[in-house]
C-alpha cells in the first residue's frame, strides 16, 4: 500500500559527525582530562584569590584617600574664594562710605 521512496539524505550519525567533529560521545573515558583542567584552573583561581582581599583593601583605601583630599582642595579653594569676595565686599563698602561722607 505505501511504498518507501529512496532516501537521498545521509544518514543522521554520518550528518551529526561531520557536523559537530569536536562532538563526543556520552562516556566515561574523557572525565579523567576534565578533571586535570579543573584543578589546573583551581589552582590558578586560588593563586590569585591569595591576592585578592589585599587587593580590593588597597583599591578601596585609595579611593577613599582620593575622595577625602579632593573634598579638602575643594573646601580650601571655596574658603579662598569666600575669602577674595569678602574682601572686594569690605574694600567697596569703605569706597562707598567715603564718597557718601564727601557728598555731605
Amino acid at each position: 500500500m505505501f511504498r518507501r521512496l529512496p532516501s537521498t539524505r545521509p544518514p543522521l550519525s554520518r550528518f551529526l559527525s561531520t557536523a559537530f567533529p569536536s562532538r563526543r560521545p556520552f562516556s566515561t573515558t574523557g572525565s579523567n582530562s576534565n578533571a586535570h583542567e579543573s584543578s589546573s584552573f583551581k589552582e590558578g583561581v586560588s593563586r590569585y584569590k591569595l591576592f585578592a582581599s589585599p587587593f580590593a583593601k588597597v583599591f578601596l583605601g585609595a579611593i577613599f584617600t582620593y575622595q577625602v583630599i579632593y573634598w579638602t582642595w575643594l573646601k580650601l579653594e571655596m574658603d579662598e574664594s569666600k575669602y577674595t569676595k569678602n574682601q572686594e565686599v569690605a574694600a567697596l563698602e569703605k569706597q562707598a562710605r567715603e564718597l557718601t561722607s564727601t557728598q555731605k
